[in-house]
This record gives C-alpha cells, structure tokens and sequence, in this order.
C-alpha cells in the first residue's frame, strides 16, 4: 500500500469548478478549535485551514508531502513539517485538534486513522472530510473525459477489494480509495475515536459524494501505530 501524503491524480482534477460547486459543503468548517489549542493539519496543501485555526489563536502545524505546498506554507508564515499520514512525527497525545481535508483516500487509511488518534490526547477533536463513493460514481458516469470516468472506475474497484481483501490493486491503478460510513466506524470502535458529529450534504444517486465528520478521542491510553 502506499505510505503516502499527495494531492489527487493529475488526471482525477475536472475542467471547470462548477463540476464539484453544488457538492461542496461550504459551510463546513475546519478551524472550530478553542484558543491556545495544540492543531494539526494533515495534507495541509497551501494552508488554508492552517490559516483559519492560527486566526482563533491555536498554534498550528501542518503535515505535506508535496515540497511546492510546503514552501508556500512558509512564506505564510506557517509551521510546516514534510511527512506522511501514517507516519506522523509527533508524540502521542500531543494535539488538541486535527484537521484532515479529502486526505485519506489516498493514504493507507487504517494506518492514517490509526496516527491520528494516536497523536490526539484524550477529548481531543478530528475534523475530517473523505470522499465517498459517490464522488467516483458521480466521476464515472459525468467525467468531462475519459480519463476521469476510468479514474472513478478503478477507484471503485480498489475500494472494493481493499474492504474485502485489506489491500490495494498494486501501483496506480490502486493508488485511491472512497471512504464509506461503516468501514470507518469499525476502525474509529477500534482506534479509540469517538463520532460526535455527521455532517448532511447533497448526495449523487443517493450516494455519499462527501462525508463531513467530527470525533472525539476518548479517555483511554494511548493507540500504538497501526502496522
């Protein structure tokens, strides 16, 4: 599986914005952290919700592995450290608050999940946002091109071997995963995490095309890294 941070496919990006704009939930925020906060922003890209948490007077750090992103952090004036979500170089129970934005499908998602309720000490908060399946079908059936309808179709498929086999299609072709309700349940009973909020957004075909989520780190020790 890859151990990775990075930005979607090239390939997985749509021509115009207005594809996604009726799906965006921009209401959602990410930066809802008390002052003086310890956050974390995993896939921070150019910083934008680094930027929204360091206004409320938290102090931020955010995770990339992308070198241009990071660099662009930094002229921002942002803390920025290069690493990967399933290998986050923090201490355990270190942070108050983690922001993980459309991230996790393309990382090892039980690995990712298991940092990041390793590094969130106890009643700590995760605001996270994945793709579920309807953003690949909705890609599948629309895609503006070919390679974006091929995109949400291998998507699909290594989603679903990932779920019955616990792993991804080797190379590319396995290089995405949609994120579904009860798969990340089972891993948040597992790791400790606890959900307290679940966002309502406009579905494709009544399918998911993004879930919004809050959890909460419950009162237990603290999780080893998923291996």
């Amino acid at each position: 599986m890859r151990d990775s941070i990075r930005s979607a496919p090239s390939d997985a990006g749509p021509t115009s914005r207005s594809f996604w704009a009726p799906y965006i939930p921009h209401d959602y925020t990410f930066s809802d952290f008390s002052a003086a906060s310890r956050v974390l922003d995993v896939g921070c890209g150019q910083g934008t919700q680094l930027r929204q948490a360091a206004e409320r007077g938290c102090w931020v750090c955010g995770v990339d592995l992308d070198g241009d992103s990071l660099a662009a952090c930094k002229r921002r004036g942002l803390t920025v450290v290069q690493a990967r979500a399933e290998a986050l170089p923090f201490p355990s129970g270190s942070m108050d608050g983690l922001i993980c934005k459309v991230v996790l499908p393309y990382t090892d998602e039980e690995r990712a999940l298991g940092e990041f309720a390793r590094v969130l000490r106890p009643h700590g908060t995760a605001c996270m946002q994945f793709h579920g399946l309807g953003y690949y079908v909705r890609y599948l059936c629309l895609g503006p091109s070919w390679k974006l309808r091929f995109y949400g179709l291998r998507a699909i498929i290594n989603s679903w071997i990932y779920t019955a086999l616990g792993h991804r299609v080797p190379g590319f072709l396995g290089d995405t995963l949609y994120q579904s309700r009860p798969r990340l349940h089972r891993a948040y009973q597992r790791l400790g995490l606890r959900l307290i909020e679940d966002t309502q957004v406009r579905t494709f075909l009544g399918l998911p095309v993004f879930i919004c989520q809050r959890l909460r780190r419950c009162a237990s020790p603290a999780v080893s890294r998923v291996r």
